[in-house]
């Protein structure tokens, strides 16, 4: 998937042409939102706590547009623009999602119509590493802080009100175990090659893998699921380095790929979004600390309005 800085070059022009008043922190929010399963797969990931299949399964089900768009209602529930909040913050979520698949990601892609269909959508048109992506992090990186700077006087209020914060505990309540329910979907689907891998018997099973560890010198990928397993090339045709690897090939055995194709990524993506989010967090930061964002209290917002 593209990187942050990827997303915010192409989402904040896109946002500022249908929001014309649109805030940054919330464009960058909603080019956020998506890959927070992701984050949070990552960090539970090292802890060992649950079964790695599993937890690819409910990051792929909880980023998926419907999910995204409950941890929508629920942000833009505590607003005082909460209809226009909520589709700012749509609006860039369904952008991330359309932006994702244009780069190549073998065994891998994103959920438009989640629930009522887990096929993933692909376009594949170019590698994280070409040009394309690039340009497009370069812009991002350029624009955010321009754009930061000119709407950094714009304020962000918030509502107390009981109402508003049950029903958007609710909606983030649904977000995070409705994914236990659907699944089922993804699985039978064989979203991630999830039941590939879950599969007592692999041998002549289709496998796809994107950007995951390789060690050349033993020849081996260390799976998302945790598994190292052996690569065969055709013709020994196999990466001569160590590095980020995505493969495609069929199991020969329980451990062993037969490769038939492979791409070694040599981008610093991780790098790109690490940046991103760095300048998200700075702008709320600052945002916050010049007080530029505000709690007021549903009653007394009546209350000026009357008056």
């Amino acid at each position: 998937m593209p990187d942050t800085l990827a997303h915010f070059g192409v989402q904040i022009l896109a946002s500022k042409v249908v929001f014309r008043q649109a805030d940054v922190r919330w464009i960058g929010l909603g080019c956020l939102l998506p890959d927070l399963p992701w984050m949070l797969q990552r960090a539970i990931l090292p802890l060992n706590l649950f079964n790695p299949v599993n937890l690819r399964l409910y990051a792929v089900i909880q980023s998926s547009l419907f999910f995204c768009l409950l941890l929508v209602g629920a942000i833009s529930l505590q607003t005082e623009q909460s209809r226009r909040i909520f589709l700012l913050l749509a609006w860039n979520c369904l952008l991330h999602l359309l932006l994702d698949p244009m780069e190549i990601k073998w065994g891998n892609g994103t959920l438009l119509a989640a629930p009522f269909s887990w096929q993933l959508t692909k376009f594949a048109w170019f590698w994280p590493d070409e040009l394309p992506s690039l340009l497009l992090a370069a812009a991002g990186l350029l624009l955010f802080p321009v754009v930061a700077w000119r709407a950094r006087r714009q304020e962000v209020r918030f509502l107390k009100s009981g109402k508003r914060q049950s029903a958007g505990l609710l909606l983030l309540l649904m977000y995070f175990l409705l994914p236990f329910g659907f699944f089922s979907g993804p699985l039978q689907a064989d979203n991630h090659f999830a039941a590939t891998l879950l599969a007592q018997n692999r041998s002549g099973r289709l496998i796809e893998f994107d950007r995951r560890p390789y060690n050349a010198a033993e020849q081996r990928l260390l799976s998302y699921s945790g598994e190292e397993l052996r690569l065969t090339g055709t013709n020994g045709s196999l990466p001569a380095q160590d590095g980020t690897l995505s493969v495609q090939g069929r199991f020969i055995d329980q451990q062993t790929i037969a490769v038939s194709a492979w791409h070694l990524h040599r981008s610093r993506r991780d790098l790109h979004s690490k940046v991103g989010i760095f300048l998200l967090l700075l702008i709320w930061s600052v945002a916050l600390s010049a007080k530029r964002i505000t709690i007021q209290d549903v009653a007394s917002l009546q209350q000026e309005t009357v008056l």
